[in-house]
């Protein structure tokens, strides 16, 4: 039979000579993971090798349409598994538009709910409560439309993005005219918007003349020889130029500075942040060498408390880039066809004692099927390096 996915027809030529089982490896073995993956029941990489996490995840499927799970790829199983990822769109929903960057600001077709404010003011702006407090309610619905749509950008970007959203909502819902909190007057620079149809410069595939080497990307490059359309560009990149993460963070109002008492010694079990001050709306910054330098930017998404207004749990979104040209974080990329930005949340929990019970990424921009996530509470509520300074602010 000629099957309709391309990864599939390229890797079984002349159909399934013998069933795939556990500790087979190879092509097949992977355009086997990557329909699975797609189809959200392997959450592992497609390595090319059939372990224990890929035979699940085979079982998982033959539940689903009804046949017995046996763990075992069959020519059956592979019909069947065609069949299901050729149905599937990949495309998210603002991919499919001519403007993403509209798309994403239809907060009504979105169905974002109202901005409402409670006070009575006649001038509004970032250090009024009720502005706080709306932004806070309202980064909660938004982040539900940027995990949708595969909205990514490095970490200042997606703090940057998110707050720009908000301006256009609020003028729209209630009239206010917030000042951009960097610019501060200064002409505003559009957005470069990116997407697998329209790459903007943005790094998309590994086989374009992008010399790209950095470790992790072997599944990518594996996958690109099934799949023409593979790229790196799984919704939406979002890019605004000009802008570095220590310019936001000098231009925010500072919440709590660092205290160098909140230094855990390697503890990773314990925030190097008051927690329990954190509000949604809430941005982390962190300066990794103690410098001067705020070079990453956290957002607190949603922050969920006990009886006791205890801080218990943290929604935060992080954003970031891989420079793919070689396997030095230091190595400044020269263009943007140099960079993969990537957007993940990570969900931190805490016990009564504030301190770490678990951490997870439980949403990421790149499916995990391509790549390794690669955040964590040590990489957003903590500083392992030496001389690393955090603060917590809120757009000013």
């Amino acid at each position: 039979m000629a099957f309709q996915d391309v990864a599939l027809r390229k890797a079984f030529p002349n159909d399934l000579q013998g069933d795939l089982t556990r500790g087979a490896s190879g092509t097949s073995v992977v355009a086997v993971q990557y329909a699975l993956g797609r189809l959200g029941y392997l959450h592992d990489l497609c390595d090319g090798k059939f372990g224990g996490n890929t035979e699940n995840a085979v079982k998982a499927f033959q539940v689903s349409v009804g046949i017995p799970a046996s763990g075992q790829v069959t020519a059956i199983l592979l019909t069947l598994l065609d069949i299901a990822v050729s149905r599937l769109n990949p495309r998210t929903p603002a991919t499919q538009v001519t403007d993403p960057l509209a798309y994403l600001s239809d907060f009504r077709g979105l169905r974002i709910p109202e901005i409402r404010i409670t006070g009575t003011r006649e001038i509004y702006s970032w250090a009024s409560q009720e502005i706080q407090l709306a932004y806070g309610h309202w980064v909660g619905s938004y982040w539900e439309v940027i995990k949708q749509n595969r909205v990514e950008a490095d970490c200042k970007g997606m703090a940057l993005f998110l707050m720009d959203q908000f301006r256009k909502q609020i003028k729209q819902d209630r009239f206010i005219n917030l000042p951009h909190p960097v610019l501060r007057g200064a002409t505003e620079t559009p957005w470069i918007v990116a997407t697998r149809d329209k790459s903007r410069g943005f790094f998309s595939r590994s086989d374009n003349g992008i010399p790209a080497d950095r470790a992790g990307y072997e599944v990518v490059k594996a996958l690109e020889k099934l799949d023409p359309q593979q790229s790196m560009l799984f919704g939406v990149a979002v890019h605004y130029p000009e802008i570095s993460a220590h310019q936001v963070a000098r231009t925010c109002t500072r919440i709590w500075d660092w205290n160098p008492t909140f230094t855990n010694g390697g503890d990773t079990s314990k925030p190097e942040i008051p927690i329990n001050l954190l509000q949604p709306g809430h941005l982390i910054f962190i300066d990794h060498t103690g410098n001067g330098s705020f070079d990453h930017t956290v957002s607190v998404i949603k922050v969920e408390r006990d009886n006791t207004n205890r801080t218990r749990k943290l929604i935060l979104a992080v954003g970031s880039f891989d420079d793919v040209r070689d396997n030095s974080s230091d190595t400044e990329p020269t263009s943007l066809g140099l960079i993969n930005t990537y957007a993940e949340e990570v969900t931190v929990t805490f016990d009564t004692n504030g301190r770490i019970s678990n951490s997870v990424v439980s949403w990421s921009s790149e499916p995990d099927y391509i790549v390794k996530t690669r955040y964590s509470a040590r990489t957003t509520v903590m500083e392992q390096k030496s001389g690393g300074k955090l603060f917590i602010g809120r757009w000013a």
